[in-house]
């Protein structure tokens, strides 16, 4: 009977939900984060909010002391990265046993029912093994970074949001079945995790969550992403003065398709990293930025021989990039002018480049992009035909890569050409880029792409012994 009477004690103690948050060294954005957490609404829902925290040295764990003694603190000896610290939070909270898990990143800003309305909705659905949030950005709020990601096995091997930067708006579908959300802002649950085990502590960073919702997806369950819940989340991989985001992203991207391919998608996939890897190191070249592609290299071999999670001795100090307003003469420029073509992404990343260093920039673009144009910004476009090209001395072109540049219009020396990836060139300089591009490819695919496709394919045997 004493036993009965404490069993009926223990489970009236469990809470509902587990919220986990990983930190290291952004006690700022923390701040932030918990303050909008606790304001959130819960209703009758009971929950835990556990902090891993992985050795910050910005006062952190003090902080969350001081302030959130009701926090379960986490505390490790040494940064093991967004995959450590979110292994060792969800280890803890399958452990208690909470019926539902939450993952959050440290640097978003909750609204009051974003938690509540994944709860409602994966409680709802049984279908469902992650639901996570439309995450927009901190800096434009009304910006989307993501709305249900997606990973392709087909063609360029990689992750991709077709929402991405497009406007946060009524045209937003309200669920999205999707590959995978990010362990920004999502939820599961208790049977979920049983079943699928934790994030792989291989990773240290970055596509742990990709990988983790593949897994769960393959013991049958769905990926949602839903519009009612947002986060605003800050952007951080941009303007790094080192390769760290470089390294962890390719070392594990690779690992990801070289253990979940098919077979008959190995030659696919070996291609096209080789013909990522190709203009990446071609063009990086041509910046001066040699850390990059030895960055990409050393994931390769880090690969090779197993060194896996925390690889401080790949990542290198970048090079100072050729300042293109400097080598084409660009400062001081009153007005200047951005051609956009249909590709939202490269639009909006060149036009926040771009931003920063002139006040007066005007959009415009052809007819049959207008509308798309116009609904994902909400600065005044111009229609081609009505753009006064006289009144300027420099407009952007912007391309998905500059690569694609076709002579198909007349141009004249005050185009600048621009890809998503801040390549750059004049008019001179793209007219001989594709020759000077052939001529590196040719050696590039007789030499070294051969070496790679056989480092691919030991990789992929031993990553599959492993499964």
């Amino acid at each position: 009977m004493k036993q009965f009477y404490m069993l009926i004690q223990l489970r009236s103690n469990m809470k509902d939900l587990g919220i986990v948050i990983c930190n290291f060294n952004k006690v700022d954005y923390l701040k932030g984060c918990l303050e909008t957490l606790y304001k959130s609404n819960f209703e009758n829902l009971t929950y835990d909010v556990i902090v891993v925290d992985n050795a910050s040295t910005d006062g952190s764990p003090d902080f969350i002391k001081e302030n959130y003694p009701q926090i379960i603190l986490l505390e490790n000896e040494t940064n093991i990265g967004g995959s450590g610290g979110f292994d060792r939070g969800i280890r803890y909270a399958t452990q208690k046993e909470y019926n539902y898990v939450a993952l959050l990143d440290n640097d978003i800003l909750l609204e009051k029912n974003t938690i509540l309305n994944l709860y409602q909705y994966i409680k709802t659905n049984s279908k469902v093994g992650v639901v996570g949030s439309k995450i927009c950005t901190m800096d434009n709020k009304d910006i989307l970074q993501e709305l249900g990601g997606f990973i392709d096995f087909e063609d360029r091997f990689s992750f991709y949001n077709p929402l991405k930067y497009h406007k946060d708006d009524n045209s937003l579908p309200e669920t999205v079945v999707c590959d995978y959300v990010p362990a920004c802002c999502m939820i599961t649950t208790k049977e979920v995790l049983k079943k699928v085990g934790s994030f792989n502590t291989n990773h240290f960073i970055y596509w742990d969550d990709m990988d983790w919702c593949t897994r769960v997806r393959k013991t049958g369950y769905e990926i949602h992403a839903i519009n009612s819940s947002r986060v605003f989340h800050k952007m951080g991989l941009s303007n790094h003065t080192n390769t760290f985001s470089t390294y962890y992203l390719e070392r594990n991207r690779i690992m990801f398709f070289l253990k979940y391919i098919e077979d008959d998608k190995f030659d696919n996939f070996s291609c096209s990293i080789c013909d990522w890897f190709l203009r990446m190191s071609f063009f990086s070249n041509l910046k001066g930025n040699y850390a990059t592609p030895k960055s990409f290299l050393c994931a390769i071999d880090d690969l090779l021989i197993g060194n896996l999670g925390k690889q401080d001795d790949s990542i290198f100090i970048k090079e100072p990039e050729i300042n293109i307003f400097d080598k084409y003469n660009l400062r001081n420029r009153d007005n200047i002018a951005i051609y956009m073509q249909k590709d939202i992404i490269s639009n909006r990343r060149v036009y926040l480049y771009l931003k920063d260093f002139y006040k007066n920039i005007t959009l415009y673009c052809d007819k049959k992009n207008y509308d798309l144009i116009k609904s994902n910004f909400d600065e005044e476009i111009v229609l081609q035909k009505e753009f006064l090209q006289n009144k300027f001395k420099t407009i952007f072109y912007v391309q998905e890569h500059i690569l694609d540049f076709k002579e198909d219009k007349l141009f004249d020396d005050k185009y600048v050409f621009i890809d998503q990836f801040i390549n750059v060139a004049n008019l001179n300089e793209i007219k001989n880029l594709n020759s000077q591009y052939e001529m590196y490819q040719e050696i590039f695919k007789n030499i070294y792409q051969p070496v790679l496709d056989k480092k691919f394919r030991i990789i992929r045997d031993r990553l599959l012994k492993d499964l």
